[in-house]
């Protein structure tokens, strides 16, 4: 029995089930409270999401690629991984880069949209096992937001979005990518694998995000994401997905129009190629104290962050699931 520790709606948790699904393997999850892990303290790996316990080996590892890189070498049927080692290599990097590029942006710009558009979905992501879901009802949720708000604010500077150039970033990134799925049917190789894996499980915030999942020339993306899903019974939307498509229809507009983006601005150029050996995170602390300071960061991404309305329309993928 494999043990997942997770947070439900995690990108790189949702990869780590998808591994396990595809491997056949049998797993139980158990929902950790994400301001305190303590659920997964007894474990001498680092306490990150997703961590597995393995029941049968007695190992604990954590973060998503060496999760599915254990997974295969200790389970070898159904493989995510090419049997050639220079191969698994580049897959091995493939991923690496995934996860320390599309992941942390399409995780900042995922919560950006939320907090833009329905706050009060974060004591439901956050909260539902605190002072028994309390926080998660109505009035309370609204109560809730701020300080989740700015917690995540200054945790990830989603108010930094502008300056980082996040937008931007992810368009050099995923442009080629669309382009080249839109030829073949998997990213690495002729079968699916742990890269493929990691590219649809990584995109899934941006589903939410208006400017990446209704832009045209990335469709052909999209496209590939809800066939994999369709075809690995993958879920066709999270909570959050759901949560925001429902407020979107009640109040017939989304943030969606980018007002700072240069078609014509080429600074951005390809992924980076450099070998690494661990993935990049962008996790900040944050103390009580500090806190409080992210109120004007909140605000600002609240209300001065540079995303106007725009009519809502569902995201083309949505009539492919």
């Amino acid at each position: 029995m494999i043990e997942l520790y997770q947070l439900r709606w995690s990108h790189y948790v949702e990869k780590v089930r998808w591994a396990l699904d595809f491997k056949g393997l049998p797993w139980r999850a158990i929902d950790v409270v994400a301001h305190r892990k303590e659920e997964m303290r007894r474990f001498p790996c680092a306490q990150t999401v997703p961590l597995i316990h393995d029941t049968a080996t007695g190992i604990a590892i954590s973060d998503s690629s060496p999760i599915l890189r254990y997974l295969d070498e200790t389970y070898p049927e159904r493989p995510l991984f090419p049997d050639d080692p220079a191969e698994r290599e580049g897959a091995w990097q493939w991923m690496l880069r995934l996860d320390s590029t599309l992941g942390l942006f399409a995780r900042r710009l995922g919560y950006t949209q939320v907090i833009m558009e329905c706050p009060q979905v974060l004591s439901r992501l956050f909260m539902p096992q605190v002072c028994r879901g309390l926080f998660t009802r109505k009035g309370w949720r609204s109560l809730a937001a701020p300080v989740l708000g700015m917690m995540l604010t200054k945790r990830f500077h989603f108010d930094r979005n502008r300056e980082d150039r996040i937008y931007e970033q992810l368009e050099a990134l995923l442009l080629p990518l669309a382009d080249r799925l839109s030829r073949a049917a998997f990213l690495v190789g002729e079968q699916l694998s742990a890269v493929d894996v990691t590219l649809a499980s990584l995109l899934r915030p941006l589903r939410i995000v208006p400017h990446f999942s209704h832009h045209p020339r990335l469709q052909p993306l999209f496209a590939w994401q809800t066939r994999l899903f369709r075809e690995h019974g993958r879920d066709p939307a999270l909570l959050y997905e759901t949560l925001i498509d429902e407020r979107r229809r009640q109040r017939g507009v989304m943030r969606g129009r980018v007002s700072w983006l240069d078609a014509n601005d080429t600074r951005n150029g390809p992924i980076a190629t450099e070998p690494l050996t661990v993935a990049v995170n962008d996790i900040h602390p944050v103390s009580s104290v500090s806190l409080f300071g992210a109120w004007p960061g909140y605000m600002k991404l609240r209300r001065f962050s540079g995303i106007r309305k725009m009519p809502y329309t569902p995201a083309p993928h949505l009539a492919l699931a």
